[in-house]
């Protein structure tokens, strides 16, 4: 099977929400005190374009407490 990686980061931060039951405006909040502050509005633009940097992803990760990380199969 074939990874898209442009699409994986965006996904892995949607399944993590879902799996949690949190919303984006959850995540915007929990951002706050690693240096984000996004609204709902620009949090989903920069997933839309899929190009954010790895300090993003992590700090996602790192927000929604994510301890084990699976990226393949």
């Amino acid at each position: 099977m074939q990874v898209n990686f442009d699409e994986l980061p965006k996904n892995l931060i949607k399944s993590e929400l879902k799996r949690r039951g949190l919303k984006v405006k959850n995540l915007v909040d929990l951002l706050k005190p690693f240096g984000e502050d996004l609204t709902e509005l620009s949090f989903n633009n920069k997933m839309s374009r899929g190009g954010f940097s790895a300090v993003f992803f992590l700090k996602c990760m790192q927000a929604l407490e994510v301890k084990d990380l699976k990226v393949g199969e």
